[in-house]
């Protein structure tokens, strides 16, 4: 259980620097890029390079939809903030099953849980920014 608070205290990291620096419109989508090359690096330091391969095929949806994202934030941010949720919050899916889809040698036996826990800690935490950002600005206050 350790792993899961760990990984949802690096979220909370993840979003207060996303804050301070004002960059929730683009870290996240950009971020995305990141989640398969951790379990592609795992699979190239247990030297099994096929394997790699095979995790950077499924991470695909995740690199472009995080280039994309990024590239579209300021554009739709409503459209996007939610789009980018949803792929944080199935790649929550994608680590809990990832176990029955990959003999990975390199994973850490605790690293599911830990990625598991920030994916869903942050893609809840913008599906609530989105839902914010689609509300009508209130009495003349416009949000961000």
């Amino acid at each position: 259980m350790i792993e899961a608070l760990a990984g949802l205290l690096s979220a909370a990291a993840l979003i207060a620097i996303s804050r301070a620096w004002r960059a929730e419109r683009w870290l996240y989508a950009l971020s995305l890029l990141v989640l398969p090359l951790l379990y592609a690096g795992f699979a190239l330091l247990a030297e099994a390079p096929a394997v790699a391969a095979q995790e950077m095929r499924f991470g695909l949806p995740y690199w472009l939809g995080g280039i994309a994202l990024a590239l579209l934030g300021r554009r739709y941010p409503v459209a996007v903030t939610a789009v980018v949720a949803v792929l944080w919050l199935l790649h929550g899916g994608f680590d809990a099953i990832h176990p029955q889809l990959f003999v990975n040698p390199g994973v850490p036996a605790w690293y599911p849980l830990y990625c598991g826990s920030v994916d869903i800690a942050i893609g809840l935490y913008l599906a609530v920014l989105a839902w914010q950002l689609a509300q009508p600005p209130r009495n003349g206050v416009t949000s961000k």
